[in-house]
């Protein structure tokens, strides 16, 4: 036996009632006659069958449930007579189960002691990395939401899943009791949990985590791909790059608006075939991108602040509020905003205008390459100066600049601004840009990539933003740059589980190249590689490889360290 594999645990309380026998059904399981939903319910989770020696079920009983229904004759708690049936301990020894079945005392008292105490004797049993099965059918008083909150509790300090939690409706109506099945709850706690982090720092990571665990297995199984969960994966993946290209601050992404565009796209049409409640969540998470323009806007860049702020990502907010301040400036005259060289000449024209005429035009330093060049320049700058823009953000841009370069030198500085006071002053240092700008135009027609422009994407474990400064020179040959998450591939992986996960990468990928030019970079997994290039080529789709240099260096005490040193790209043999 693997003894890596995660312990199955069943979790259920025992009553104190006289049970009567009964049949419980779900979906196409139906169990033998018993007085015990332990005993159905370990049935329908095939417990005889397919748990093993190292899983485990606890069943939490206070001294009268022992008594009334635990021991081989169990006692009627009103009456002290013996009952007319075997309790659950010779029950569930007969079932022939390969783990074994604990009994776990609990108390009866419903004061804030006891209440902790069962929580204590319920989490004491629980292991790292268990997945756990409950049963809450005869979990009495505050015992259904202690479960739910302890198995939260647990999830995050032992790793532990919660796999299913049902319930057997034994005073159903019908000849046979339904075994209800709660997951969905648990689902909804997962995914509101989820939007909560997101609502709360910006963060898609869990959002994603839970469609690549939730939603990506339903797009496997099902033959007839489930249109919701589609358009859900899609939603996530497009939330996924909205939330990295806010908080890595990709400010040309952030202006040109086509992410939010996506994004609007997706969040629409998106009805309640999964999970209920979950479109509510959607709307939530919708809305909080509602200052976005879906076309090229400067005032994305300003948006992109206050969001930034709102997250508390600080040194976010106060990065895109610079940039942005001078994309404004440079796109108010009719300059491209998203040009380096415009918004740097920008920069220029804040510094001089600061220096109110102390920096004659023959000192001006403009980074020119010739005469004629800085000519060109000092004319762009001497607009600049010309303009409203400059003379009502200068005052504003000084301050903003202080407050990043304290962020730039970590606080070690004179003049170090108090780490309490910054989240203040760059929310009034945005207000203040805003009532600016109030009424003006700050939405003007950038340039984007035309259809068909070269696109990168990197398929591989390394983030382009960890690549060198020679590989990503080398990948500018390919286009603009778009990292696609790659996903861990579990070694007990079968073939069709990874043709199916190439399938789905493949089918966002031609997506991409529907209106770009595309090449992708793919490493790792060798399988999964293998799976997505034979497909991809047939489409088309070049796929490359980065070749490295192995370099080994000894130090003094003999240690030898090894680091690859990127060479160059290699483009995959085949169609």
């Amino acid at each position: 036996m693997d003894s890596s594999r995660s312990r199955k645990v069943f979790i259920s309380i025992l009553g104190t009632g006289n049970y009567k026998p009964c049949i419980y059904r779900q979906g196409d399981f139906t169990s033998t006659k018993t007085r015990f939903i332990q005993e159905a319910t370990l049935d329908f989770l095939r417990a005889r069958s397919e748990w093993c020696a190292t899983d485990a079920a606890y069943i939490f009983l206070t001294p009268t449930a022992r008594s009334a229904n635990w021991q081989a004759v169990p006692i009627d708690s009103r009456t002290d007579s013996p009952k007319d049936y075997a309790g659950l301990e010779p029950t569930v020894s007969q079932m022939g189960l390969p783990f074994p079945v604990e009994p776990v005392e609990i108390s009866e008292e419903g004061d804030e002691e006891a209440i902790w105490s069962v929580f204590r004797s319920i989490y004491d049993q629980i292991r790292e990395g268990d997945r756990l099965y409950i049963d809450i059918t005869h979990s009495f008083r505050y015992l259904p939401m202690l479960l739910l909150v302890l198995t939260n509790y647990a999830k995050e300090l032992k790793g532990a899943e919660m796999v299913s939690i049902t319930y057997g409706n034994w005073e159903a109506k019908t000849e046979m009791k339904p075994i209800v099945d709660l997951g969905a709850l648990i689902e909804l706690q997962d995914w509101t949990v989820a939007a909560g982090e997101f609502l709360r720092n910006g963060r898609a990571s869990r959002l994603e985590e839970l469609t690549k665990e939730r939603v990506t297995p339903i797009l496997r199984k099902s033959e007839k791909k489930d249109k919701n969960a589609i358009r859900l994966r899609k939603l996530v993946d497009r939330l996924t790059t909205v939330s990295q290209s806010l908080t890595t601050i990709r400010g040309k992404k952030i202006l040109e608006g086509k992410i939010f565009e996506e994004l609007d796209k997706y969040t629409h049409g998106l009805d309640a075939g999964l999970i209920a409640p979950l479109s509510p969540l959607i709307e939530k998470i919708k809305d909080s991108f509602g200052d976005f323009d879906t076309k090229p806007s400067v005032s994305n860049g300003f948006a992109a602040a206050r969001w930034c702020h709102r997250m508390q990502l600080y040194q976010q907010s106060i990065t895109i509020l610079q940039e942005t301040m001078k994309a404004y400036v440079a796109a108010s005259h009719g300059y491209p905003s998203d040009d380096e060289d415009y918004t740097e000449l920008a920069a220029k024209a804040f510094h001089f205008h600061t220096a109110k005429g102390s920096i004659p035009e023959d000192e001006w330093q403009l980074g020119e390459s010739d005469p004629t060049d800085r000519e060109k320049r000092a004319e762009v700058v001497r607009q600049f100066l010309a303009g409203s823009a400059v003379r009502e953000l200068s005052q504003l841009y000084s301050e903003i600049k202080q407050i990043r370069n304290d962020f730039n030198h970590a606080g070690i500085r004179s003049n170090a601004v108090k780490g309490r006071d910054i989240p203040d002053k760059i929310e009034k240092l945005i207000t203040r840009t805003e009532e600016v700008l109030r009424g003006k135009q700050t939405v003007e027609p950038l340039p984007t990539p035309p259809s068909g422009a070269p696109l990168l994407i990197n398929l591989s474990n390394h983030p382009s933003a960890s690549w060198g400064a020679r590989q990503r020179e080398a990948a500018e040959m390919y286009g603009e740059i778009e990292d696609m998450t790659f996903l861990a591939i579990p070694p007990e992986a079968g073939e069709r589980e990874i043709a199916d996960l190439a399938e789905e990468y493949v089918a966002r990928i031609a997506e991409r190249a529907e209106t770009r030019d595309v090449t992708v970079h793919i490493m790792g997994e060798m399988t999964f590689c293998y799976a997505v290039i034979t497909r991809l080529q047939p489409l088309g789709i070049p796929c490359i490889a980065s070749t490295t240099r192995r370099q080994i260096t000894e130090a003094a005490d003999g240690v030898k360290e090894v680091h690859f040193d990127f060479e160059t790209f290699r483009k995959y043999p085949g169609a």
